[in-house]
């Protein structure tokens, strides 16, 4: 397999031509796109907050004392790349309602998989020893959301996306059924590595 993903086949499908050799596909599917689409709200929130941050400042303080020369030039870009950011913000839920149909979760019998195509090629990986505790957050019409890593992030890891490292499977139907399958991947590696330790 060369591990990449493609849009036009099926969940399954896609998710297969992922696996590694020996390892088994247990569960695969799309999220749907109306609930990623609300799942980037937060990203909404900080867009419109950092419009306004900018709005006020300049308003306020750069418009009627507008440096001159190059700092006038480099306080210009530095607003520009400002107002680029929070406008990618504010899409947020147009590129997650775009990306659904080009996304695949799945969970095989060794690990959990993110696979993204759009906007940008991602597939993350994680192994049992990687996981969390799997929670499982209802939605509507019988989709609701898994959340299977939950941490703080170190210090050094923090930035404007948040202080804790969320990987959460959205809007997949059969979410508790999920959330009992990616609990039952991480007790069978934990089940394992007690094994190898009483054997040594």
């Amino acid at each position: 397999m060369d591990g990449t993903l493609s849009v036009a086949e099926d969940p399954l499908s896609a998710a297969r031509a992922l696996l590694q050799p020996g390892e088994d596909l247990v569960w695969a599917e799309r999220p749907h796109p109306a609930v990623l689409a609300r799942a980037k709200l937060p990203q909404v929130i900080r867009g419109v907050l950092g419009l306004a941050v900018i709005a006020g400042f300049l308003w306020l303080s750069f418009i009627p004392h507008w440096p001159g020369g190059l700092g006038g030039l480099l306080l210009a870009l530095l607003l520009a790349a400002a107002v680029l950011y929070c406008l990618w913000l504010l899409a947020a839920p147009l590129v997650a309602r775009r990306a659904a149909a080009q996304t695949v979760y799945a969970v095989t019998d060794r690990r959990v998989l993110i696979c993204e195509a759009w906007p940008f090629r991602r597939v993350a990986s994680f192994t049992a020893a990687e996981l969390d505790a799997p929670q499982v957050v209802p939605g509507e019409g019988g989709r609701g959301a898994v959340v299977f890593v939950n941490r703080k992030k170190p210090w050094w890891w923090r930035s404007a996306g948040g202080s804790y490292q969320m990987e959460v499977f959205f809007g997949i139907a059969e979410a508790e059924r999920v959330g009992e399958l990616i609990a039952e991947l991480k007790a069978d590696a934990l089940e394992a590595q007690s094994i190898r330790g009483n054997g040594r």
